[in-house]
C-alpha cells in the first residue's frame, strides 16, 4: 500500500532507490568495516589477555608430612612472568634465634624479585609445622602467620605490569578430613610402625628383666 500511496503523490520508489541506493550501500559497507575492525581488536585483546601469565598462591597439606603445610606459588598462565615481586601482609618476622626453623628460607627466597617464572613452574616452601602443646589443636612451630595475603607484582606480555592479591588462611588445610584404609600403603605402614613400636617396648622390658635376674643377690 505504501508504494501505491507514495506513487499517487508523484513519488517513484525505484527512482529514489536508483538515486540514493549507491550512497546507502557505501554507508552500510563503511559501518560493516568499522564493526569488523572492532571485532578484530576485541579478539586480539581477548587473545592477549588469555596469553598473559597468571601467578597464584595457595596453602596445601605437605604430601609426606601429616602435620605440615606448604605455601605453593604457581604460574598457571601460558607465558612466562618476569620480574616477579612477592610480598606478604603481614610480613614474616623472624626471631633472633632461627635455629631449626624453615621460615628463613621463605624470606630469603622472596626478598628479591624472581627474574622468570615459567608456565607451569611451581615454587613450594614449608609454611606451617604443627607442634603438640597439649591442647586440642597443634600450634605453628614457625614464625609464619596463619592468615596472610600474598601480593604479586610482575611483568606480562607487552611489558604490561600485572598485580594480584591472594588472601590465604591455614583453616583451609587444618580442617581437611580424610580416611585411611588398613589395606592401603599408608595404612600398612602405620600398622608396621605400631607393631615395631610394641616390639621395641617388649624387647626393652625383656632386657630389663634379664638384667635384674642376672644381678647377684646380696647376703
Amino acid at each position: 500500500m505504501l508504494p501505491l500511496i507514495l506513487a499517487g503523490k508523484g513519488f517513484h520508489i525505484w527512482d529514489w532507490i536508483n538515486s540514493y541506493g549507491a550512497g546507502i550501500g557505501a554507508l552500510a559497507g563503511v559501518i560493516a568495516a568499522i564493526v569488523a575492525v572492532f571485532a578484530l581488536i576485541s579478539a586480539a585483546s581477548d587473545s592477549r589477555a588469555r596469553s598473559q601469565p597468571m601467578i597464584t598462591a595457595e596453602f596445601r597439606a605437605a604430601p609426606e608430612n601429616d602435620i605440615a603445610a606448604e605455601l605453593v606459588i604457581t604460574n598457571l598462565g601460558q607465558t612466562p612472568a618476569r620480574d616477579v615481586k612477592v610480598t606478604f601482609d603481614p610480613p614474616i618476622v623472624l626471631p633472633a634465634d632461627t635455629t631449626g626453623l624453615v621460615a628463613p628460607f621463605v624470606v630469603k627466597r622472596y626478598e628479591k624479585p624472581i627474574a622468570v617464572l615459567n608456565p607451569g613452574q611451581v615454587l613450594t616452601n614449608t609454611w606451617w609445622i604443627g607442634l603438640d602443646q597439649g591442647g586440642d589443636e597443634r600450634t605453628n612451630g614457625e614464625p609464619t602467620p596463619e592468615e596472610v595475603t600474598v601480593h604479586f607484582d610482575y611483568l606480562g606480555i607487552g611489558r604490561r605490569r600485572l598485580r594480584d592479591d591472594y588472601p590465604l588462611t591455614m583453616d583451609t588445610v587444618k580442617f581437611t578430613t580424610y580416611s585411611t584404609s588398613s589395606s592401603s600403603t599408608k595404612g600398612r605402614l602405620k600398622s608396621i610402625d605400631l607393631s615395631l613400636t610394641r616390639l621395641a617396648e617388649r624387647a626393652a622390658d625383656l632386657v630389663t628383666l634379664l638384667r635384674n635376674s642376672s644381678r647377684p643377690e646380696s647376703s
